[in-house]
């Protein structure tokens, strides 16, 4: 480029090079006059504009005829208007967003989407994009972008009313020259899956403040005052203008004139900045010369393949799509578990000696692991039997309810079965504790003494006072006896009491991970100071003891200084340099910590008053334990070489007390008896990084199988736990309601219209937290669940629809935690919302936003938390085994991407119940304010607000659309007595036209004339 052209204002340039912009930023004078005869020609309905506005210029523009008769009319009237568009079979995307990436990235999703269009700009970043449908839909809208259909319409030429210009078609071609015929076809389905894809961001927008001045939603926007110009920040945002302009003259082809697009740089940045105060320097004001300036500086960054990319890549879904049928899965999975128990017969057969089989099935939930497994394990057992070798199986389950169950289903295979209960249970059938004398056992505990032999039989002689006729001595015997012990998960990290001998195999049913870890109790810097160390009889001899005592509290002060010194989070292992400690004094301090043991004898066959002194006694030993684990923990981290202690971690400082947790985690290990056994695992949810550390290696096996006749919509949107519980209210009585026009509210709303959309005998199932549950109870066809309790539950086989609300998510705190005990990993970070792909039915990919760590391995627990329990609680509708007859349509409310085949995404923002849906619930919708506030002034403060929420809502004679599968609505007209009445209309869902016109006529009055359609 010359020095001449360089010098030279670019407004002097006369030429219109399509190559750097396109079509010029203005279309021309175009006016209705000029161009309502070709727009109607292209098949487009146009509409008059009040000049400079953006309303019609006619009345009930939404419903009249739009023909030649009529645009001949309007030319003479109205000829000097705008031009607008009237939409329905014309749809317009309307991208009202004023950051730049933001708006280019909603633009490109819509092309990736549905196609390249016609593009129309008003006010630059902000854009409408220009597609038809073959099926006419009401107004969608999430955010900052809205989808307009039936009823709306759009400015095509005419002046902008905030910046006073021509709005522009910056591609070049206008509805004038393209017809509707020929402009990309969108749907109802893809419309809403798009605005769930655009999600959260394009719902960041500029907040108000008591100034005037509008303050920016997120670091690094420019800061507009209330006419929406930018008065702060207008370097960045003349930069932003010109990146843009230099990306959009890129992507058109050819080589990019620097003239021209520092015009149109300057044309944006003009008309939507404060250009009467001078730059921040004081010297001058902007001019178009530092539009070129910036122009230039992005060129030079191109033409070095150094300027950053305005396309976001499209984020592929994480996970395969199932190919198998039910039949093949089953097939599959049938040959797997024969195959595990053709190998553990062998494996006994040859003496048990090499390793033993270990095989984890991930299976979708629905295909029959369970009952597959019964089938050939309990073949194996006989032939295992009949061979003289170990025959007996362990079951573990995740409750004791769970093990009922499977114990049940066992039975029917004819062998014999036992479930082992706690110590704390109730007997079934009596619903007498299964032991009297918990305190004893307790103590046992503590001083970590063999229960059996401490607390309840020492000998033939010494015993427990309630020794003859405990159910848990009954329990242990037929535990003893039984070919299948069914226990719940706790039992598998110690020696089963009573299965001694003859075991075959142990069977894990579901995740178990989380059972694992321990936390010690009682722990705080608080009590590590205050703990009060006497150097009396508990340090043993006399000698020394004194010494002893002061050597144990100078080790506790050097770690209460570590863990203070290390501030919230994992313990450094610098804090603890610092402090002198090293894994040398931290065994003199475990060997210090075991001589303050004080004796621990049975309690079995004790006197009363010697009892007492053994739980006393098991109290401060169990204390003393406590300490001794910490010291081993903290002696396993610095034997180490990592920075950091994923075990041990120093909570935040309490307001309250001031004092700060000492979170010391502990995994524990199956045990080694049951461990060295063949061992079948079967979980849907299957994460070998978790479960190996507990169960020991296996070999992994995933058969996922097909749901085609399981319809998946997801409504992505922030459904947590802490939103939900705001909309929390309780009756004098204590029975939970949902406040009217919360969240929570809206949602037990979608719940009823859902069950109206469904048969009268067809059910729906409701998941949610467990706070949030009660709120739908009592709502008719509905049964409910929450969180962490569904797991291996099969009554909801036949569910019509189920319903996910919400998503069980972990604190922080407590994510790090589990990732340091299960993973080894010091997570860091917080929960952030990022991009996640999905699957569709179609075999297209979608993107929506979620919640995810920001943390890998932190994610990893997330991920099992939340994504893993939402697939076991989607699995109780066992969508595999549904067929054409019996569907099963499964709705989730959360910001969660499930490895599942979706049918639709739909925006909360667009499926959400409103006033019309309020009204349908209570009988009957009218599109009269007033009749709506007498016929439901529960609803309304008063009539002037029920003009102001249908103002809002909407109506403009169009019929509402719901956006929920099965649900149609019935309708008729009508017109109350009296002169000057007009015609009404109103919907319903349930019931017939005569019953709706009674309700409406017993507080409206006798109807004049009532027409239903």
């Amino acid at each position: 480029m010359d020095a001449g052209r360089q010098n030279r204002d670019p407004r002097d340039n006369e030429e219109t090079d399509r190559v750097a912009i396109g079509r010029p930023e203005g279309a021309g004078q175009v006016t209705f006059a000029n161009a309502a005869e070709q727009l109607l020609d292209n098949g487009y309905e146009p509409i008059p504009i009040k000049p400079g506005q953006k309303a019609p210029a006619l009345s009930r523009w939404t419903s009249v005829q739009v023909d030649e008769a009529a645009i001949a009319t309007w030319r003479m009237a109205h000829g000097s208007c705008g031009v607008g568009l009237r939409t329905g079979r014309l749809v317009g995307v309307d991208i009202d967003i004023l950051d730049p990436d933001r708006a280019h990235a909603a633009q490109a999703l819509a092309t990736l989407r549905f196609g390249e269009t016609l593009m129309r700009v008003g006010c630059w970043p902000k854009r409408l994009l220009l597609y038809r449908t073959q099926s006419p839909f009401a107004k969608m809208k999430s955010g900052q972008i809205e989808i307009l259909g039936l009823g709306q319409q759009f400015v095509a030429f005419g002046l902008h009313p905030g910046t006073g210009r021509p709005y522009s078609w910056p591609l070049g071609e206008t509805p004038l020259e393209v017809p509707l015929s020929d402009l990309p076809v969108i749907d109802l389905t893809a419309a809403a899956a798009f605005l769930a894809e655009i999600g959260p961001t394009g719902q960041r927008s500029e907040r108000g403040s008591r100034s005037g001045r509008q303050t920016p939603a997120g670091t690094g926007d420019p800061v507009r005052d209330a006419q929406g110009l930018v008065i702060d920040g207008r370097d960045g945002w003349l930069s932003s203008c010109a990146y843009h302009a230099v990306w959009d003259a890129i992507d058109a082809g050819g080589a990019p004139d620097a003239d021209l697009i520092a015009l149109q740089t300057w044309m944006r940045f003009e008309a939507t900045s404060d250009l009467l105060r001078p730059k921040q320097d004081g010297a001058a004001c902007y001019d178009i010369d530092d539009a070129l300036w910036k122009v230039r500086d992005k060129l030079r960054l191109h033409a070095n393949d150094a300027l950053p990319s305005r396309d976001r890549p499209e984020i592929a879904p994480d996970y395969a799509v199932p190919t198998l049928t039910v039949l093949e899965a089953r097939s599959q999975l049938d040959a797997e578990i024969a195959g595990f128990a053709e190998a553990t017969y062998a494996w006994h057969v040859a003496g048990g000696q090499d390793e033993p089989p270990k095989l984890a099935l991930r299976a979708t939930v629905g295909l029959g692991k369970s009952a597959i497994s019964r089938q050939h394990l309990s073949a194996l057992q006989t032939r295992l039997r009949d061979a003289g070798l170990p025959h007996r199986i362990v079951v573990f389950v995740a409750s004791h309810a769970l093990a009922e169950e499977a114990a049940a289903a066992w039975e029917e295979t004819g062998v014999s079965v036992a479930v082992l209960r706690g110590y704390e249970r109730k007997e079934p059938g009596t619903g007498r504790p299964m032991c009297k004398n918990l305190k004893s056992v307790k103590a046992a505990i503590a001083n970590r003494r063999d229960i059996q032999r401490s607390a309840c039989q020492k000998n033939l002689s010494i015993r427990c006072p309630y020794f003859a006729g405990c159910p848990k001595q009954e329990n242990r015997r037929q535990v003893s006896l039984a070919d299948v012990v069914v226990a719940p998960y706790d039992a598998m990290f110690h020696k089963l009491a009573g299965t001694k001998n003859g075991i075959a195999l142990v069977i894990v049913d579901e995740a178990c991970w989380q059972r694992a870890p321990k936390v010690l109790p009682g722990l705080s810097l608080g009590s590590l100071a205050a703990e009060f160390l006497s150097s009396g009889r508990t340090f043993g001899s006399p000698i020394g003891r004194a010494a002893r005592a002061a050597d144990l509290a100078a080790l506790r002060q050097h770690l209460h200084a570590a863990l203070a010194r290390s501030g919230p989070g994992p313990l450094k292992r610098a804090a603890c340099q610092d402090e002198g400690l090293d894994a040398q004094a931290c065994r003199a301090a475990v060997e210090l910590e075991e001589q303050r043991l004080r004796s621990s004898s049975p309690t079995a066959g004790q006197a009363e008053e010697r009892v007492k002194e053994i739980i006393e006694a098991s109290l401060w030993n169990e204390r003393v334990y406590t300490m001794i684990d910490l010291w081993t923990a903290l002696e396993t981290f610095l034997e180490g070489e990592t920075t950091h202690c994923p075990t041990i971690r120093v909570g935040d400082v309490n307001p309250n007390t001031g004092d700060s947790a000492i979170v010391c985690s502990q995994l524990r290990t199956m045990d080694n008896g049951f461990a060295r056994l063949p061992g079948l695992h079967l979980d849907a949810t299957f994460r070998s990084a978790l479960a190996t550390p507990v169960l020991g290696p296996m070999r992994e096996i995933t058969i996922d199988a097909a749901a085609p006749h399981m319809a998946v919509t997801l409504i992505p949107g922030a459904f947590g736990k802490g939103r939900l519980v705001e909309g929390l209210e309780f009756s004098p009585g204590h029975q939970a309601t949902a406040r009217s026009g919360s969240l929570l509210a809206r949602c037990i709303d979608y719940v009823r219209l859902v069950a109206l959309a469904c048969g009268k005998e067809e059910e729906i199932l409701v998941v949610t937290n467990k706070d949030i549950e009660p709120v739908f109870w009592g709502l008719p066809k509905v049964s409910t669940a929450h969180f962490n309790a569904v797991a291996g539950i099969d009554a909801w086989k036949d569910v019509r629809t189920l319903i996910v609300i919400g998503r069980p998510l972990p604190r922080d705190s407590d994510v790090a935690t589990l990732a340091g005990v299960h993973l080894g990993a010091d997570a860091a970070g917080e929960y952030h919302a990022t991009a996640a792909g999905l699957w569709m039915r179609d075999s297209t990919p979608r993107t929506v936003r979620v919640l995810r760590h920001e943390d890998p391995m932190a994610e990893v627990i997330r991920a099992a938390i939340c994504d893993d329990e939402l697939i076991q609680v989607i699995g109780r509708g066992r969508g595999v085994n549904r067929t054409a007859q019996n569907p099963l349509d499964v709705h989730i409310l959360a910001d969660v991407a499930l490895p599942l085949v979706h049918d639709r995404i739909v925006p909360w923002d667009s499926i959400q119940p409103g006033i019309f849906e309020r009204m349908l619930l209570e009988g009957a919708a009218v599109d009269s304010p007033s009749d709506a506030f007498a016929l439901h002034p529960q609803m309304f403060s008063s009539l002037e607000q029920a003009k102001s929420v249908f103002r809002r809502a909407l109506f403009k004679g169009q019929t509402p659309y719901i956006y929920i599968r099965g649900l149609t609505l019935k309708s008729a007209q009508y017109r109350r007595r009296g002169r000057g009445r007009s015609w009404q209309m109103t919907w319903w869902i349930d019931g017939d036209a005569a019953t709706v016109q009674r309700q409406l006529g017993s507080v409206l009055g006798d109807l004049a004339e009532w027409r239903p359609e």
